[in-house]
């Protein structure tokens, strides 16, 4: 019989994703914005533009600039302090705790895999910039991050080709063949030296579709087949849950407009 995960934070199978909340149209200023949170980690991303860039070099004539800026201003949740991956054991880069990766490359990754999925063409000579700022860290921080600017791109009425979705997986670390996953870890569970961390990012509008994928620390190939099965059946949770959250922003400001 197969024995059942029993995790930090109370739930039982390493399929079970934390409770979901989001709030848009959350700021004023910005285009659009999105407050994202998948149980205690809380993410806000705003979306300026497409606008004309502010330095000429930056301009592109055939397509937009998408800009990407990650801010880690808070502490982990979880009390974990140890770092994976190719990190030099110094998390003071604003990094989220366990992933030893900078700011800079978290950005980098981020907008790769959301400029596969923005009809960039469409607004040529333009930048669109996404500011994610990290509220409350408790796992999972690159994954939910990447899913509140999504949320923040719909929010602003961005003309998307495909509807990316992130999903934080936890696989054993080694070779071994190793199936057992756990799916939106938490900070805890992220700081086991036992287990690595990959962050997918799936294509919902394409059947069985994985954009971009990211690694901190080693694991086999059949664990990381695993960890993209994995990632397509949250997608579909997660693609629910944006279809819900935009229909509850367009029901709001249809009775706002109606009582004004």
């Amino acid at each position: 019989m197969k024995q059942t995960i029993k995790r930090p934070d109370g739930r039982t199978g390493g399929g079970t994703l934390r409770p979901l909340a989001s709030e848009l149209s959350c700021l004023q200023r910005p285009d659009g914005s999105a407050k994202l949170s998948s149980g205690p980690t809380q993410i806000l991303a705003a979306v300026y533009g497409p606008a004309a860039p502010r330095l000429s070099g930056r301009e592109v004539k055939d397509r937009a600039v998408v800009s990407v800026v990650f801010k880690h201003g808070s502490k982990s949740q979880g009390g974990s302090s140890s770092t994976k991956g190719n990190g030099n054991g110094n998390n003071n880069t604003g990094a989220p705790p366990a992933y030893g990766a900078t700011e800079r490359e978290l950005e980098a990754f981020i907008a790769e895999s959301l400029v596969q999925c923005i009809d960039v063409k469409r607004y040529p000579r333009t930048v669109i910039e996404i500011v994610i700022q990290v509220i409350k860290a408790d796992g999972s921080v690159v994954g939910t991050a990447i899913n509140a600017a999504v949320l923040a791109l719909l929010d602003a009425s961005i003309h998307m080709t495909s509807l990316p979705i992130a999903c934080t997986c936890l696989v054993g670390r080694g070779i071994e063949n190793n199936k057992d996953i756990r799916l939106d870890p938490t900070a805890v569970e992220e700081g086991d030296e036992e287990f690595s961390t990959i962050v997918i990012v799936t294509n919902a509008s394409k059947e069985r579709s994985v954009i971009a994928s990211i690694n901190f620390g080693s694991y086999g190939l059949s664990s990381f087949l695993s960890a993209i099965e994995g990632s397509f059946r949250a997608s579909k949770t997660m693609v629910a849950f944006f279809r819900l959250a935009v229909e509850q922003k367009v029901v709001r400001e249809s009775k706002t407009l109606w009582s004004s």
